[in-house]
Formats: structure tokens, C-alpha cells, sequence
């Protein structure tokens, strides 16, 4: 698939940046001294010379070593769990200039234990330097936090609690927005967005009609978008009876570009009632 195939690029650059060593990508092991297998378990076993064990879960993976073949193995349960399993050899590997080296005991058979593992990065003044960030700067620390098993993050829309522009941008928030969202689908990581819920007063048409335009337009440019969180509160002000009636109609809203997304809320500021 092309997200295996964005797994075995990841393999391959993050090696050769630390290395200098450039790995050819090819669909057959044959005259290869040595080979790294990177697939489905069901595929993997045929080229690596053995079975690996079956992952114990969504997302996992079994790495291991056929020594005599000189062949290591990445046996994902799914596509996810080939991503995952590339980035825990990647922390195995011993990575110097011009040479690459693997403990031939090297063996692990995983799944998470959690089944949403995320992250908040907020493109926007608040943080100390993801502001200043640009697109290949997220590139790579969406893959550091892939390594580590991450398989969601967490975006804010333009407009949140926070100013508008910042002197460090190197491109406008949305278009950034738009950019984090398509490299994370290309890894196939979850995409949320935390939307609070900030203006005056919900009980009034007119300001429904222009947040469902306003969080609408920001659904629509997003190429992925799995979940949107709202909080009840910090920001946010609107009491349940109003806020519910708001985010059924914003749901119906995300569902018309983004069918299979959920909403969920952060009962954040509610009082006991």
C-alpha cells in the first residue's frame, strides 16, 4: 500500500541522514547480501525465510533477525503496525557514518496497549517555536513522534484563544493546517483539530449560521480529518442546553465533508447541572 511504502521511505532517509548509507527499495531480496523485509505479516514470511510471530493487536508488529539469510524482517499486523515497526528499528539500529550494524538477537513481538496515542501541535504564537516552523521541520517531527508510536495528533484552526498572526510564520495558519493534515494522512496517523466554541451567544441563529460557515470552511479544505474536540471551557463560556443543540448541528456539518469523522466534547467548565 502507499502507506507501507511511505514506511519503507521513512526507514530508508532516516538512515541515510545519519549514515550516509542509501538503501536501495526493490520488490525481490534476490542478489541483496543483506535485506530488510518491510510488510504485512503474510507477505513478509515468504521473503525473510521464516514466520514471524502474529502480533498480539491492531497496530503491532514483529521485528526479528534471519541470521543464516542475512535478511531482518518489520512483519506488520497492519499498516499502521509496519509504520510502528520501522520506527522501533530505527531506535535499534546502531547508526554510524558509513556503516549500519544490528544485534543478530535483535527480536520484539508488540501492540499498543492504548489505543489513541496523540499529540496537540498548535501552529500558532503560544507554544515557544512551533510557530516558527515550517513544513519540512513538521515533516520530521511527525516521524520522530511516529518512532515512538504516536498515531494521532492534534491541530487548531485559525481562530482559537490566541492572536491571529505571528512575527515568526513562515505561511498563513490555514494553509499550514492544510499541510500538516496531508503529511499525516500520508502516514496514515489520525488527524484531530481541537475547535473551541468562542462566540457571544449560541442562542442566536445569526451566530450559529456563521460558525457553522466559519468551522464548515475549515472542514472542507482539510484533505483528512478523523475528530474534532470541542472544550466546554478555557475558552468557551456556553451552557449545555445551548452548547449540545451547536455541536449536533456542527457534527451534521463535519459529516457532510468528512463522513466517517466523530465530535466529541470536553465537559470543561460545566458546573454540577
Amino acid at each position: 500500500s502507499k502507506r507501507q511504502l511511505k514506511a519503507a521511505a521513512m526507514l530508508v532517509e532516516e538512515v541515510e541522514r545519519r549514515t550516509g548509507v542509501r538503501w536501495r527499495v526493490a520488490a525481490s531480496a534476490e542478489g541483496a547480501r543483506a535485506s530488510v523485509i518491510v510488510g504485512l505479516r503474510n507477505e513478509v514470511a515468504a521473503l525473510a525465510g521464516v514466520t514471524p510471530p502474529a502480533s498480539p493487536g491492531p497496530e503491532g508488529y514483529s521485528n526479528g533477525v534471519n541470521a543464516a539469510a542475512a535478511r531482518v524482517y518489520i512483519a506488520g499486523a497492519d499498516d499502521r503496525g509496519v509504520l510502528f515497526g520501522v520506527g522501533h528499528l530505527l531506535r535499534s539500529l546502531d547508526l554510524r557514518r558509513g556503516r549500519v550494524t544490528l544485534d543478530a538477537a535483535y527480536s520484539i513481538t508488540t501492540a499498543p496497549e492504548t489505543k489513541l496515542r496523540g499529540h496537540q501541535l498548535g501552529y500558532r504564537p503560544k507554544p515557544n517555536s512551533y510557530d516558527g516552523w515550517d513544513i519540512p521541520q513538521w515533516q520530521q517531527y511527525i516521524r520522530d513522534l511516529i518512532v515512538f508510536g504516536t498515531n494521532a495528533v492534534e491541530l487548531i484552526p485559525p481562530r482559537s484563544d490566541d492572536d491571529a498572526d505571528s512575527p515568526h510564520f513562515p505561511r498563513p495558519q490555514m494553509e499550514m493546517m492544510i499541510a500538516m493534515s496531508r503529511i499525516l494522512d500520508e502516514y496514515g496517523l489520525d488527524v484531530w483539530v481541537w475547535y473551541p466554541a468562542m462566540d457571544e451567544d449560541y442562542s442566536k441563529p445569526d451566530t450559529v449560521e456563521f460558525a457553522l460557515r466559519e468551522w464548515g470552511e475549515v472542514f472542507r479544505q482539510l484533505p483528512r480529518l478523523d475528530a474534532v474536540l470541542v472544550p466546554a471551557g478555557d475558552p468557551g463560556h456556553t451552557p449545555a442546553p445551548i452548547l449540545m443543540p451547536f455541536l449536533e448541528k456542527q457534527s451534521a456539518n463535519l459529516k457532510k465533508y468528512h463522513p466517517n469523522a466523530t465530535m466529541w466534547l470536553a465537559p470543561q467548565g460545566f458546573d454540577q447541572k
